[in-house]
């Protein structure tokens, strides 16, 4: 059921008897900028250490494990032009512990959104340094992680110069000594004054009970419109090449590519089909003809991202192999625009997606993020297995055929 608390502001509530445990996920979404991005991940950071009812994270540990060892956290996320801010709970369903806890726990979250650790306009000034530097050391220790810093880096190379999608959601170290406990009380406050926000219990719950405590929630109305959700970019006539050199054992040749198909258009599940062909599956072409039989790479996969129309292509190899791969690469991308896979493994791959999909809904948390994204797009994900199972190879070959090479990020390892 769907319940509006105020305008900007809805209440999404599935009652459900199916798990033992209730999830509840707030969702803060604006229009990114230059400014909010880091800012808004340190106030997540923030919000999830310390209430002025539980100054410490001490604290506010012993309180949510006195709540049967409740889960109550804050991340950060990106859906295309928009920057997500998400403060969610995992708890035992009442039944399985004592009446009353669902309240509880609601209780809990409208401490940690509405009084954090605040004083003279000024988050706490111990508190934010310590945030702070976690943070720094957080983004600093992801360099270490070498196929994550392929990634960013084929990303910052794609996104054009003045594209913010260059900008990590998690934000940059760049941008935090300039963060003040007093700059990041204006970014909360416009957070919760101005974000659209959606709502999302599931669970074994009274529906009654939860419009009723949410509607405690001092939220103020909100216009929450916003410009285009999904980022589009113009095509480049070159593709840009970047090589960097660093003392590893393995080198990292990642692609990207345009493709221009976003979120539940009309050949979005052809366009996952096609990532399961290519690369999104171990039956894929990337992983059975580079990985498996040239023995090219330690790994090799594709992914598509439905919001912002990259589409990449990761793969780890030995540096004396980049010239051999990045050619066997762009051959298997060859071999699907010209239709060069079987019926079997058209069906096979279509399986996978459907069985995938089936079986994420087991898991409660899964159901919730389905639900907030169907929100977000304004959109509903119904029917999935009819029309995966309704895209041809014709579809295949049309929607591979608009994949644009943009870029090259080749990482080399070089032990000498």
């Amino acid at each position: 059921m769907d319940f509006k608390l105020t305008d900007g502001v809805d209440l999404h509530i599935i009652s459900t008897p199916q798990f033992k445990t209730n999830q509840i996920l707030i969702n803060f979404s604006t229009q990114q900028s230059e400014k909010n991005i880091t800012a808004r991940s340190l106030v997540a950071d923030l919000l999830e250490t310390s209430t002025h009812k539980y100054p410490t994270q001490t604290a506010l540990a012993r309180q949510t494990s006195s709540l049967f060892g409740a889960y109550v956290g804050t991340n950060v996320g990106r859906y295309g032009n928009l920057h997500a801010l998400r403060v969610r709970a995992s708890f035992v369903n009442d039944q399985y512990a004592v009446p009353g806890l669902t309240e509880q726990v609601i209780s809990l979250l409208h401490e940690m959104i509405f009084q954090p650790l605040i004083d003279n306009n000024a988050f706490d000034e111990p508190t934010f340094n310590l945030q702070r530097n976690n943070l720094r050391s957080s983004i600093q220790a992801l360099d270490e992680d070498k196929q994550f810093y392929a990634a960013m880096k084929l990303r910052e190379i794609y996104f054009a110069d003045n594209s913010l999608l260059k900008i990590p959601s998690f934000g940059r170290l760049s941008d935090l000594d300039e963060l003040t406990p007093e700059s990041l009380v204006e970014t909360y406050r416009a957070m919760v004054t101005n974000d659209r926000i959606n709502i999302i219990v599931l669970g074994n719950v009274d529906e009654k009970r939860i419009v009723e405590q949410f509607k405690q929630f001092e939220f103020q109305p909100r216009e929450a419109q916003f410009g285009s959700l999904f980022y589009q970019q113009e095509l480049v006539a070159t593709p840009k090449v970047q090589t960097e050199t660093q003392v590893l054992n393995q080198s990292k040749l990642n692609l990207a590519y345009q493709l221009p198909i976003y979120y539940q258009d009309a050949d979005y599940y052809a366009s996952l089909v096609m990532n399961g062909i290519l690369g999104g599956s171990p039956l894929s072409k990337l992983f059975v003809n580079v990985r498996e039989k040239a023995s090219l790479a330690y790994y090799a996969n594709s992914q598509p991202n439905a919001f912002n129309g990259l589409f990449s292509i990761q793969t780890g190899i030995q540096s004396d192999s980049q010239k051999q791969a990045q050619r066997l690469i762009k051959e298997q991308v060859t071999a699907v625009i010209e239709g060069e896979f079987t019926a079997e493994l058209l069906q096979e791959v279509k399986d996978g997606i459907i069985n995938q999909y089936e079986t994420s809904l087991d898991v409660s948390s899964n159901i919730v993020e389905q639900v907030l994204l169907d929100k977000i797009t304004n959109t509903k994900t119904n029917d999935l297995a009819k029309k995966i199972n309704q895209v041809t190879t014709a579809d295949v070959m049309r929607v591979a055929a608009q994949l644009k090479l943009q870029a090259t990020y080749y990482l080399n390892g070089d032990l000498n």
